[in-house]
């Protein structure tokens, strides 16, 4: 199959263009009257783009928390409310509930040009729960053509049954990890490295228990308070840290000399009224940067929120539509060590989305309003009823 246009082929921005299909990868990328003969494909004047990726989201909970999220922003306190609020609603949910919540979510991504996400436990806190939750993952993207790649986030906060926060860390590093690994339910392990949440000491012992049972690493870090968790992350060879609000110049050195991705999270940042990650820092020091949504019960609940994410990253964030793009893609594959993943190049998956826009500008001029028309994944079109989304 060869794809062809008379728009723009970004982020290279390369107009007319062609790009030939083979076994689910790109073949060949070039002007159309060097293109190899096959059949055909016009895409017009539309946009096109790798498939957006998603690298950070929490898709499995149960429950409503919008009313935090308006006490927060008028300046009141609330009780009974954070993570294990979400965790008391989506333990009491069934499996069959939680399923259609996940697929709803996922399918919104997938409506909005996400071609590959991430998907985080972390609203369980038990083992059973936790290996509970990744099952519905697994089976979720079963029915779905879309990329997941399925996170272990026990370490998210500390369960109300337990003693504190070293025994917990204690019971996820020697028990849960382990046997998350056995089950292969999870390519990652996460922590929620921050002020209130998991300390250094246990943070790294669930980060080598990880590394020990051939999981990679992710980190929740310096988000709340300046902890030096991305070092930490850095130091531990974490493939990505993410949100890093409060990251010092120190911290973006220590980025700037890894092969660990700093996954910024302009949405939460948003409703949270904090400060934003130091993006152009990151990006001048050369620093590999993603963008993600972080889409999730508490803070930022919006899936299919990408194209969104991409615009709030060169309006708000200090980078260009054409950084804000490649991180988004290129980035966020980088993040979960997928570099077949999220690029144009020739032997790179055919994940491919053509959009309702003839430039990448429109990502940032039209915040969250730029959608799909037509959407690839390995190389098959995805039909509009595998888009939509379905009523919850």
């Amino acid at each position: 199959m060869l794809l062809t246009g008379t728009g723009r082929l970004a982020p290279a921005g390369l107009s007319p263009w062609a790009l030939l299909v083979e076994e689910g990868r790109i073949a060949w990328i070039g002007p159309p009257a060097e293109a190899p003969r096959a059949e055909r494909v016009d895409l017009g004047g539309a946009l096109v783009t790798p498939g957006l990726v998603d690298s950070h989201t929490h898709p499995v909970f149960a429950g409503e928390r919008s009313n935090e999220a308006a006490s927060r922003l008028e300046g009141q306190p609330y009780t009974d409310g954070g993570i294990l609020r979400t965790v008391r609603a989506t333990r009491a949910a069934d499996d069959a509930s939680l399923e259609l919540l996940v697929e709803s979510r996922l399918r919104s991504a997938l409506a909005a040009g996400t071609t590959t996400v991430e998907c985080k436990s972390g609203y369980g806190l038990s083992l059973d729960q936790e290996l509970r939750h990744l099952r519905i993952i697994a089976r979720v993207a079963e029915r779905l053509p879309l990329r997941v790649i399925p996170t272990f986030l026990g370490a998210h906060a500390v369960p109300p049954e337990h003693a504190g926060m070293a025994e917990y860390a204690a019971h996820v590093a020697e028990d849960m990890v382990p046997a998350v690994a056995s089950a292969g339910l999870a390519s990652f392990v996460d922590v929620f490295a921050d002020s209130g949440f998991f300390d250094a000491t246990a943070t790294e012992r669930i980060g080598r228990a990880a590394t020990a049972a051939g999981l990679g690493l992710r980190l929740h870090a310096d988000q709340l308070e300046l902890t030096g968790a991305a070092r930490l992350g850095v130091d531990l060879g974490a493939a990505s840290v993410d949100h890093l609000e409060q990251l010092d110049a120190g911290g973006v050195a220590a980025m700037a000399g890894s092969s660990t991705v700093a996954t910024l999270l302009p949405g939460p940042a948003t409703v949270l009224r904090d400060r934003m990650p130091p993006a152009r820092a990151l990006l001048d020091g050369g620093a590999g940067v993603a963008l993600a949504s972080d889409a999730n019960a508490g803070t930022f609940g919006a899936f299919g929120a990408m194209p969104l994410v991409i615009g709030l990253g060169a309006t708000l964030l200090g980078m260009t539509v054409a950084e804000a793009l490649v991180a988004a893609t290129r980035g966020g594959a980088a993040a979960l060590r997928r570099p077949d993943l999220g690029v144009l190049e020739v032997g790179a998956a055919a994940d491919l989305v053509a959009w309702d826009a003839d430039h990448e500008g429109a990502f940032a001029l039209r915040l969250g309003h730029v959608r799909p028309l037509r959407t690839w994944i390995g190389g098959v079109e995805l039909a509009a009823a595998a888009r939509r989304t379905i009523s919850t």
